[in-house]
């Protein structure tokens, strides 16, 4: 026999070729504990039995009490790892294929580190004709580079040693630096500390004895610093006893090595620390990056989002990449719909101007029912009258007790006479409460003094859009659309509380001055309408030109009348006129039930033909014929800005 060994190098032999046994097995037995699928628990036992014989063939051809192998005995135990190892190979693709279909990424990994154990045992090399400069010592500690080159599990990391022995840290550092490593050393528990605090480690190998500041105070100030917390420690320690190795991990050490320390040990809970040091900074790396998608979302929110927030985020290739690129692409659609929106706004803001120019159309002059000064039902002080309408009267008034301004509405007597009315009506008026978007005016409360019932409401300083089509004439397409998109939003808030408007028509969208439009008297047309019908005295109540078929014939009425008033108000602004006019109330409800909607497109080209086909579709006769609801009428205006 040629090229006999020596002991070290045995010794180190047997450690290279177990060390990938002690993967197989142990993963191996991990993953059978869990399978519940007869194929999986099959191919797991096959693996184990195959490394539990390659176990047996090391065992017995490099038992600890052999001194010496030649290089022919050493390709021989070679020649006895293949069947058992192709066993392996082929176990691990049979359940690597069958993972592909449902694929579990924890399962796939370990079968991987099974199958890359296995390759392994081939690559390993009979240490022969070491160098005369390396003691037997050093032969002993020191693995072969072609091991550590292809242990999947190293890489190079940034470690700092940190003991209070120099020899100590000389050694540590000479092993390290073979493996690849870079080293930074510390004599003591502050200078470890100082170090920590000015540069990046991957790993720190702490001494638990030092005189100035003990491993275990390090450890405690390193797991209490958020820039140091999830640095991996191992304490190195000749206190090996259970409640000192105890003490480390409750204090956060992630492993334990007792001196004199095994060097292949070593390298292996070094790997280990750097692996999981490495899975830590990749879901440290993930929550970053999805803590900028939710700040994007919030920014979006706000309305300050910029592209720029989400651009790394986006090249990721994983699904949170694609959720930014998605988002982004949304976030760009939007921008430009309120880009769009803003300009249609402007255009309204323009006409309001134009109007507020002009002398103001006021309301009927006879005298108000309440005078200018007056304290009413000793809390409000009328400061001017608003307006009327079927329903009552409309002041201005401060709130003397909460110092505000309100809008104070009286309602006519004959809307109240009957008690279960107003109890249906006062209940209608907490739904309407409840309503919360910027596009409703919002009732504060209902009350009754000497009689009188009425409303307070938000005071807004604007003007109505009858207001400004009596001015105006007709609205272009772009403020028309900007009354229309905030008309549709508030509408969706109400219907979401279950409150119908039943009366939607000019005379109730307010405009302020920035062009914000605000719908009013939510909860109060259905008094009018239960109490009335359609004509009282010669009075039209309801305003037959905004209603839907099935309202004026009395049917079942759902959110969508709110949808055919709507129609009605978008065809008034685009063309100046309703789209049924008629002499007399009961002509023009003949005409609402019988007659088709003339074509907005037809009357004025310059209306869009979607525009155009909207309206027609809210003014359908049959309700299912229009949007479903107000969410998918605000989607259609959304396209059409």
């Amino acid at each position: 026999m040629t090229g006999l060994t020596t002991p070290a190098a045995v010794a180190e032999l047997r450690h290279e070729l177990r060390t990938p046994l002690n993967l197989i097995i142990g993963y191996g037995e991990m993953l059978l504990e869990d399978a519940t699928d007869p194929d999986q628990r099959a191919y797991l036992e096959q693996t184990l039995g195959a490394g539990r014989d390659l176990l047996s063939i090391i065992n017995a051809a490099v038992p600890p009490s052999r001194e010496e192998i030649s290089e022919e005995e050493f390709t021989g135990l070679q020649g006895c790892f293949r069947e058992p190892q192709a066993r392996i190979l082929a176990a691990t693709a049979s359940l690597l294929a069958q993972a592909s279909g449902n694929p579990d990424p924890q399962f796939e990994r370990d079968v991987r580190r099974i199958r890359s154990s296995a390759e392994r045992l081939l690559t390993v090399e009979l240490p022969l004709r070491r160098s005369d400069t390396h003691p037997p010592s050093s032969i002993t500690a020191q693995p072969s580079a072609r091991t550590v080159a292809t242990d999947p599990s190293a890489r190079p990391a940034c470690i700092l040693v940190v003991d209070d022995q120099e020899d100590n840290r000389a050694v540590l550092e000479r092993r390290l630096r073979r493996q690849g490593h870079t080293v930074e050393c510390a004599s003591g528990g502050y200078s470890a500390l100082d170090l920590l605090s000015r540069a990046r480690f991957d790993l720190v190998l702490l001494d638990v004895m030092m005189p100035d500041l003990d491993g275990l105070a390090v450890l405690e100030r390193m797991k209490a610093n958020a820039a140091t917390r999830d640095i991996p420690v191992i304490m190195i320690s000749a206190l090996d006893d259970v409640a000192s190795v105890v003490r480390c991990i409750e204090r956060g050490a992630e492993d334990h090595l007792s001196k004199p320390f095994d060097p292949v040990l070593l390298r292996a809970r070094i790997s280990s620390c750097l692996e999981k040091k490495q899975l830590r900074d990749s879901e440290l790396e993930y929550l970053g990056e999805v803590a900028k998608v939710i700040q994007a979302a919030t920014a979006m929110e706000e309305g300050s989002y910029e592209g720029a927030i989400l651009a790394p985020v986006a090249k990721r290739g994983d699904e949170l990449g694609k959720l930014a690129r998605v988002f982004d692409a949304m976030a760009e659609q939007i921008r430009v719909r309120e880009a769009r929106l803003r300009n249609q706004v402007d255009a309204l803001r323009r006409e309001i101007d134009g109007v507020r120019q002009a002398s103001r159309d006021t309301v009927s002059d006879a005298a108000p029912s309440l005078s200018t000064g007056e304290v009413f039902a000793g809390r409000f002080e009328i400061l001017g009258e608003l307006g009327r309408g079927g329903m009552g009267m409309v002041y201005r008034a401060l709130d003397r007790q909460l110092g505000d301004r309100v809008a104070l509405k009286t309602l006519r007597p004959e809307l109240v006479r009957d008690q279960t009315l107003v109890d249906r009506f006062k209940s209608e008026i907490r739904l309407a409460r409840h309503i919360s978007s910027k596009h409703v005016v919002r009732t504060h409360d209902i009350g009754e003094r000497d009689g009188v019932y009425f409303l307070t409401m938000e005071y807004v300083e604007g003007i109505t859009v009858r207001e400004l089509l009596d001015t105006r004439g007709k609205l272009g397409v772009a403020p028309t659309l900007a009354i229309a998109s905030q008309l549709a939003y508030s509408l969706v808030a109400a219907h979401d509380q279950g409150v119908i408007h039943r009366d939607i028509k000019p005379q109730n969208l307010l405009l302020d001055a920035a062009g914000v439009l605000k719908v009013m008297d939510f909860g109060v047309a259905r008094l009018a309408g239960e109490t009335n019908g359609l004509t009282e005295v010669g009075m039209i109540v309801g305003t037959p030109s905004y209603m839907a078929p099935e309202q004026m014939l009395g049917e079942e009425c759902d959110a969508r009348v709110d949808l055919y008033a709507t129609g009605v108000v978008l065809f008034e602004c685009l063309l100046g006129r309703v789209p049924f006019e008629a002499a007399s109330p009961v002509a023009l409800i003949a005409k609402v039930l019988r007659e088709p909607p003339p074509t907005p497109a037809a009357l004025d080209p310059e209306i869009p033909p979607p525009l155009s086909d909207l309206v027609l579709r809210l003014l359908a006769k049959e309700p299912g014929q229009r949007p479903a609801n107000a969410e998918e009428l605000s989607q259609i205006l959304s396209r059409l800005s």
